[in-house]
């Protein structure tokens, strides 16, 4: 930890530091995690045990059933078609998008173009929240075509995001000159620069980009609701809201539905692991 390398371990200031970061660690992390451990623990409870005061930690009796009951009942296949569906159109549309527009503002520098980096810096300033109804009008009559009801209202929406152009061009200003110089001296167009020396060199900073875009997809939650009236089209937030809201649902069933919901962020975070440390390092991204 390049960190802890500057800090003199022996002398009693760097212990200090040095235990002060481990005791932030030592009650962080657990408090982090805790509450996947619950939800994963109550999927196999018993629904009163669930909902039991003083609550149990560990279940009683293993109700392996919970699972196949849950997904037999409530038929969550299309929800997670829908959320998938999402994620992949946004990330291909939103990086395709960022990656050009990070390009020419980092390499090409066209005239205007700090303004054109402000006003995107302007645009992260805003509450989405406050968007969502006039995305809603925008969209009922979207160039004479109606898109609400339609996946592609919100691909659009969120393929609109400025963060990644902004963390994209921070990590291209950081490439070295004199490499793409050395490049269109040889011959090579821009665009062969951008696909064969800027994108291989960037694979940590482009898995930051993608997991952060698949978790915002994922997890969105008010403008599904608002843009996919249609039940049959929700995404697997909606979903899951809508049963905890239903008088059918019993709360060892939820914790089965969140447990399944988090399981693709997880194992996102978990095969990714190694560019996302690399590229939250490379690029200055803290949280």
């Amino acid at each position: 930890m390049p960190a802890l390398q500057r800090v003199e371990l022996k002398s009693k200031k760097g212990k200090l530091t040095y235990g002060l970061i481990w005791a932030i660690l030592g009650i962080g992390i657990p408090v982090q995690i805790f509450p996947y451990v619950w939800i994963l623990l109550s999927m196999f409870k018993a629904n009163k045990e669930v909902r039991a005061i003083p609550p149990t930690f560990f279940p009683s009796e293993w109700h392996w059933e919970n699972i196949p009951e849950t997904f037999s009942k409530y038929h969550l296949e299309q929800n997670l078609l829908n959320s998938f569906l999402l994620c992949a159109g946004v990330i291909l549309l939103q990086v395709t998008i960022s990656t050009l527009a990070a390009f020419a503002l980092s390499k090409l520098r066209p005239k205007g173009s700090k303004w054109v980096m402000t006003f995107f810096l302007g645009t992260m300033m805003i509450n989405s929240q406050a968007l969502a109804w006039p995305t809603y009008i925008m969209f009922t009559n979207f160039f004479g075509i109606r898109l609400i009801d339609n996946l592609w209202s919100l691909i659009l929406s969120f393929s609109a995001w400025a963060w990644a152009i902004f963390i994209l061009k921070s990590f291209f200003d950081g490439l070295p000159q004199d490499l793409l110089e050395s490049a269109r001296i040889d011959g090579a167009s821009n665009s062969r620069i951008l696909l064969s020396i800027i994108l291989p060199l960037s694979k940590p900073v482009y898995a930051v980009v993608i997991l952060n875009t698949f978790m915002a997809c994922y997890n969105q939650f008010i403008y599904p609701l608002i843009l996919l009236p249609d039940s049959k089209n929700w995404t697997i937030m909606v979903r899951i809201f809508a049963i905890q809201g239903s008088s059918s649902a019993t709360w060892n069933q939820i914790m089965v539905l969140l447990g399944c919901a988090t399981l693709p962020v997880l194992l996102c975070y978990v095969l990714a692991q190694k560019y996302i440390v690399q590229g939250i390092s490379m690029s200055g991204l803290k949280g």
